[in-house]
């Protein structure tokens, strides 16, 4: 039994349904539903009764449910009093930004709301990358900050991140203003026969796989040099002084001045938004509890 299967049990009971927890979650109903039946297993008790129009708590379930709100809610109180050793004040939500999560799509939404939210205080705090870790910036939240806007998907979501969506970000492919491809308007995958292309390895985000999967199908002449986990600077230093092509996003086209970024003709594309971790402290959960209210206004 682990702290994500009980977060997902009490999700499951608030919603009634194994679909609507895994949306809540960014995972898919059946990943519930085996949480679920992971954690009836290894308690020996039946905690759902599943029905075809949803799931209902069993008698089990509603005495089992209360015990679990308050050690999660303990957990909440445990994170948020150790995290205010040191910080001068309540409110203060400290996001993070680096040259590859720059922070300035939050920075664009919170300025329009920040009279509604007079409760909060942002501090930007400048992410300084774990190199021991695959997910470098991903790996201090929740260490060095509470929130970094940084693209994801259910790979990304396994790893102990929740995320508030914003947007969609786009492939784009980064050359040398020097190389022929740079007069392109837009690049394909033809244009890449013979090419050598930059991209992470597999597994570390499920849309770069699906342009993996392209590109090993239909385009095998493309060769691919995969980088040790997920970029650093090092990387687009890498595209300038070998000349090669390199698979990059929309935040990043003004990365190093002697890129030049072209859209990749793809209907791909990357969701970004706020991440935290799955357990941030009650004081991140309101916050971003009152900031969705707002921002789904602002939107609706």
């Amino acid at each position: 039994m682990d702290i994500s299967q009980l977060q997902t049990f009490i999700r499951v009971s608030t919603y009634g349904s194994f679909t609507k927890a895994g949306e809540e979650s960014f995972i898919s109903g059946t990943a519930v539903m085996k949480q679920i039946n992971r954690l009836e297993n290894e308690l020996n008790l039946k905690l759902f009764v599943r029905t075809a129009t949803g799931t209902k708590l069993t008698a089990e379930g509603q005495k089992f449910l209360p015990y679990i709100q308050q050690i999660l809610s303990l957990l909440d109180t445990a994170i948020d009093e150790t995290r205010k050793v040191g910080l001068s004040g309540q409110g203060i939500i400290t996001v993070g930004t680096s040259i590859l999560h720059p922070a300035d799509p939050f920075m664009e939404i919170w300025k329009k709301i920040t009279a509604q939210m007079s409760d909060f205080q942002i501090r930007i705090v400048q992410l300084q990358e774990d190199l021991r870790s695959s997910n470098r910036e991903y790996a201090m939240l929740g260490k060095q900050c509470d929130l970094i806007v940084g693209t994801f998907d259910n790979t990304t979501l396994k790893q102990s991140f929740r995320a508030f969506p914003l947007g969609q970000y786009n492939f784009g492919i980064a050359v040398r203003s020097d190389n022929p491809l740079a007069k392109l308007s837009q690049i394909t995958f033809k244009d890449l026969k013979n090419q050598t292309l930059i991209s992470v390895p597999l597994g570390i985000s499920e849309k770069s796989d699906q342009l993996r999967q392209t590109i090993a199908t239909d385009f095998p002449e493309i060769n691919i040099s995969e980088t040790n986990g997920r970029y650093d600077m090092n990387t687009f230093n890498q595209a300038v002084e070998e000349n090669v092509a390199l698979i990059t996003l929309t935040p990043w086209k003004r990365i190093h001045p002697n890129l030049v970024s072209i859209p990749l003709e793809t209907d791909v594309t990357v969701p970004y938004g706020i991440l935290t971790t799955k357990f941030p402290g009650s004081n991140v959960e309101k916050f971003l509890l009152e900031f969705s209210k707002i921002y789904k206004s602002l939107n609706s």
